[in-house]
Order: C-alpha cells, then sequence, then structure tokens
C-alpha cells in the first residue's frame, strides 16, 4: 500500500513538473513574441514623418496578433517622397518575417540601386523577394510575398506616382472617388513574368490619398455576420471627407469597431491616410 501511494506521489510530482515546464516555456513563447512585436513597430515609420511632409496625414495600424504581415513604409529623398502599404502573406509571426524582409529590402533598393520609378522599385523588390523566399521551394509548397501599393509623391512639383501590385489608392477629390487600379501583379509568390506599371497624375490642393490593406474591408461583423466590403469602406471615405485627418482616423476605427462588436479580427488592419 505504502508502495502505491509512494508510486502516486512520483506520478504527481512529475506530472506537476511537466506542467511547470510548460507554463515556463509558454511564458517564454510570450515574452519573445512581445519583443519581437517591439521590433516591427521600431521597424515602422513615425506617423510624424507623414504630417512633417503632407498638409495632414495619419496612420491606422492594428494587428490581428502582437505581430503582425501588414506594414507601412517611408522614404524621403530630396523633394521625393516614397510611401506605401504592404500586405504581406499570412499574419503572426510569418506574415512579421515577411513584412520586416520587405521592409528593409525596400530600404536598401533606395539607398542602393538608386531606382526612381515607382514600376521600377516594384520590379527589383519582386526579384529580390522571390529570390529570398522562393527559390528553393518545390511544387505545391506555399510561396511567400505581399501585395502594395506604392506611391512617389513630388508636393513642389505637384505631381504624384504610383504603382500597384495587388493593392489599390483611392483619391477623394471634391467629393469624388478616384480609384487607381491595383494592378494585374504581386510582389514574391512565383517566378512567373509580371506586369508592374507606374500611373501619374497631378496633385492639387485639398486631395486625399489612401493606401490599404484588405484587413478592414474582409472583417465580420454587423447584424448579420457579413464583410464590412470594399463598398462600404468607400462610402465610409466619402462621409469623412472633409475631417481633419486625426478626426478621419477615429471615425475609422470607431466605424471598425463597431462592426467589428465581439467578432474575433480576422486579419491585420492597415491605412495611411494623406492630404496634400
Amino acid at each position: 500500500m505504502e508502495a502505491l501511494i509512494e508510486e502516486r506521489l512520483e506520478v504527481s510530482i512529475s506530472e506537476q513538473d511537466r506542467l511547470t515546464s510548460l507554463e515556463i516555456k509558454s511564458r517564454e513563447m510570450d515574452e519573445s513574441i512581445r519583443y519581437a512585436g517591439s521590433i516591427q513597430q521600431s521597424v515602422l515609420p513615425k506617423e510624424e514623418l507623414f504630417k512633417g511632409v503632407f498638409d495632414d496625414a495619419f496612420v491606422m495600424f492594428q494587428p490581428k496578433d502582437v505581430v503582425g504581415g501588414d506594414f507601412y513604409w517611408f522614404y524621403q529623398e530630396g523633394d521625393d517622397v516614397y510611401f506605401a502599404v504592404g500586405d504581406c502573406t499570412g499574419h503572426g509571426v510569418p506574415g512579421a518575417l515577411v513584412n520586416i524582409a520587405g521592409n528593409t529590402i525596400l530600404r536598401q533598393i533606395m539607398r542602393l540601386k538608386g531606382a526612381k520609378d515607382p514600376a521600377n522599385i516594384i520590379g527589383l523588390l519582386d526579384e529580390e523577394m522571390v529570390s529570398l523566399f522562393n527559390e528553393h521551394l518545390r511544387s505545391g509548397e506555399i510561396r511567400d510575398g505581399m501585395d502594395i501599393a506604392f506611391c512617389k509623391f513630388n508636393i513642389k512639383d505637384q505631381k504624384g506616382y504610383y504603382c500597384g501590385a495587388g493593392r489599390p489608392l483611392l483619391l477623394l477629390r471634391n467629393g469624388e472617388l478616384i480609384e487607381y487600379k491595383k494592378g494585374l501583379s504581386s510582389v514574391g509568390h512565383s517566378f512567373t513574368e509580371k506586369c508592374f506599371t507606374t500611373v501619374e497624375f497631378d496633385l492639387i490642393k485639398g486631395d486625399c490619398f489612401y493606401l490599404f490593406s484588405d484587413g478592414y474591408t474582409n472583417q465580420f461583423g454587423g447584424e448579420n455576420g457579413k464583410k464590412f466590403n470594399r463598398k462600404r469602406f468607400r462610402n465610409l471615405l466619402r462621409s469623412i471627407e472633409n475631417e481633419e485627418m486625426d478626426v478621419q482616423k477615429k471615425k475609422l476605427l470607431l466605424s471598425y469597431n463597431n462592426w467589428k462588436g465581439d467578432q474575433e479580427q480576422i486579419d491585420d488592419v492597415c491605412i495611411v491616410g494623406v492630404k496634400v
């Protein structure tokens, strides 16, 4: 009887040790992910950079998890301002890895390659992303990449340039909503021949431009648990066009949270709005 009791005590202690070990590992994992989140945040540009260049601006960034696959990007060279919103494959840790790689590669392209044209820059980004993530994959394996809306604005010359690789650019001008299409090709994913095109347009004082991932429009919610969808998003932008950018950001966030309600956030959310 005593032997049986001792055996049960040993089993109980052993089980407790395993639980304690799992709790320690779980805590270490949480701490690592939180630290990775702080690293990711440090890579992202400050909202003040956008506000320092444009008449007004906002950044709405809300990852699904501590780290995420969406990112926004900013680079200035003389009178030329380059900025983008990217939506990488996946979310969480896998998305964050692609996210940081894309962000870093873009900066290297600008500093080392001397590229100026948005389509050329995106083409170089595509080559590097394919080489980095997909070169040694076998058929049928998941290929990493991103959708990205990439802009170059010259406020002095009042000229804007845009290249869409899977994400559109929206312009609100005097109540009219203009959409610059997302393009036919995304970045990375495959070795297939791709076509990236630069669209040029004039900048007019008061223009409001919006770059965004699909996390906002794809969120389920409302009374019937449906997606927020692109039409509702565009109508919302029209309704807040005349507000200051900080107010627009608050109303976008409020509308998103009201729509989501008790539903789980399904994807990362990123919107950048700039006013010329």
